[in-house]
């Protein structure tokens, strides 16, 4: 985007927060895109944000937080909105955690992949050794016990009596065995489902899709994945608006953001949601973007 166009396109944001009486903290809280980028939108000054990737998906959500006809607007400006990979090349992670130019990542060599290997390696060689040791132990054990079965079985002798009395306790003591056993599976099942996370269903409106009631477990952590297939910039935020997790996931990529027990809700900003996928504690979410670019996934926790 060129000087001339870049300064007519954030003046006519401007414009249009400014008649919505919106603040730019206002913007800020509805797009979660950082102040400062927005300001720079709107001062033309385009070459302060991470790419023209997020130049073009900045720009569709701010005109959309602001109430302007988005396909038009980015019509009149000639803005192209097709997914792009972007470049990354000479990205750097700022102190807020959002992705800029400047930074190089280093490919690990082969003797460093090979010793971190390592120690796993030498975990296995030890799991080995111990199953070994234990079948060794347990085989040992049911040849003496078979041994002295034998031996019982030859010099012992029971009346038919205490043969009848023995068998009846036998099978008292087996049907306990399998009430206990019922009980506890039966127990087991219900802190199973107890403790398992229910989305609800969700509703999708703007460029935002919300589950307004995720039945989680109380007083207990939830771990939200996030899976790429494709570059995207992805931010989560608990409902107080602080950031739990912020960066650029590449094609193939996988991060686990860790949401505490006490956190009531979280907000999930995607640059790219068409190549991201994201589960709650082993549940797949739904996202519904209907092959939208940038778009928001806000879930309530009721626990």
């Amino acid at each position: 985007m060129n000087e001339e166009r870049n300064s007519v396109i954030g003046q006519e944001l401007q414009n249009a927060r400014l008649d919505k009486g919106l603040s730019l903290d206002d913007i800020q809280q509805s797009t979660k895109i950082q102040k400062r980028y927005l300001a720079a939108i709107e001062n033309g000054q385009f070459d302060q944000l991470p790419g023209a990737f997020y130049e073009r998906a900045f720009v569709r959500q701010y005109a959309s937080a602001v109430g302007l006809d988005v396909t038009e607007f980015m019509q009149n400006h000639d803005i192209q909105t097709q997914t792009v990979e972007p470049d990354l090349s000479g990205a750097r992670v700022d102190s807020d955690n959002v992705t800029r130019a400047g930074m190089h990542q280093v490919e690990e060599s082969t003797a460093e992949k090979t010793r971190q290997m390592l120690p796993k390696i030498l975990i296995g060689v030890a799991v080995v050794a111990i199953i070994g040791i234990i079948w060794a132990l347990v085989a040992s054990f049911a040849g003496s016990a078979k041994q002295e079965n034998t031996t019982s079985s030859v010099s012992v002798t029971t009346s038919k009596v205490s043969s009848s009395a023995s068998s009846d306790a036998e099978k008292s003591s087996t049907d306990a065995s399998k009430e206990s056993a019922a009980k506890s599976s039966s127990a087991s099942s219900e802190k199973k489902d107890k403790d398992a996370v229910d989305l609800g269903a969700g509703q999708a409106t703007g460029n935002t899709v919300n589950y307004g009631t995720v039945k989680a477990p109380a007083n207990k952590e939830l771990t939200l994945n996030l899976k790429t297939t494709g570059a995207s910039w992805i931010q989560v935020s608990d409902a107080s608006g602080a950031v739990l997790w912020n960066g650029t996931l590449q094609a193939n990529g996988n991060q686990d953001v860790k949401i505490p027990a006490t956190v009531p809700g979280v907000r999930v900003s995607i640059g790219n949601a068409a190549a991201t996928a994201v589960s709650l504690d082993g549940k797949s979410v739904d996202l519904m973007a209907n092959n939208a670019t940038v778009w928001n996934l806000a879930m309530t926790f009721a626990r």
